[in-house]
């Protein structure tokens, strides 16, 4: 069956992401994924090579815009370096009680592929994709709170390569309690402690 006219890849790619977010992996069924990108399923295999190999492109294309968008939160010199974790941890409070608002997929795609998927040695390319993305996050959240350490900032009572498995950690505790149906008032509450803590 030919790909509709209409067809264009990132949308696709979008849609076929929520769908993987929503279900895992292994709950998406190639059915799933036609009604959600509109193709039939001989184009889908045609164009993404089979489920497996669209779901790596999706979850590549989702580390990459959420590590874009936290590099530029990050970098932004303009602002003192536990504003910039406060805004980066309230930014996704706000993402995660919009998507409780609108019914969509809750949480990280991320953090729900390595709970699915960190024992399946079929997807070992999959977890390392994430692996790897953490550890860039981690050395630049470690870069950032060693500056703010050195400005006086950010306290030094532990090491920033500490603080940024602490901060990693408090987002993945946000994603997780959104899923949960953490409240907004109890989002907000996780980040003013996680700002508290990193406080001299």
């Amino acid at each position: 069956m030919a790909r509709p006219l209409s067809f264009d890849r990132d949308h696709a790619v979008d849609a076929a992401m929520r769908t993987f977010w929503r279900n895992g992996l292994h709950a998406t069924s190639a059915e799933d994924l036609c009604r959600a990108t509109g193709l039939g399923r001989g184009s889908l295999y045609n164009t993404f090579g089979g489920k497996d190999a669209l779901f790596v492109e999706c979850l590549g294309s989702y580390l990459d815009k959420t590590r874009a968008r936290g590099e530029n939160i990050l970098g932004d010199s303009e602002r003192d370096v536990l504003e910039r974790i406060s805004v980066l941890l309230n930014g996704m409070v706000t993402e995660e009680v919009q998507r409780q608002r609108d019914d969509a997929p809750l949480g990280c795609l991320g953090v729900n592929t390595i709970a699915e998927l960190s024992n399946d040695p079929d997807h070992a390319d999959a977890v390392r994709m994430i692996n790897e993305d953490t550890a860039a996050r981690l050395r630049l959240l470690a870069e950032v709170l060693r500056l703010g350490q050195a400005a006086g900032e950010i306290t030094d009572e532990v090491s920033a390569e500490g603080l940024a498995a602490f901060v990693n950690a408090a987002i993945a505790g946000l994603r997780i309690s959104s899923q949960r149906g953490a409240s907004s008032r109890g989002l907000k509450d996780i980040v003013a402690s996680t700002i508290r803590a990193l406080a001299p």
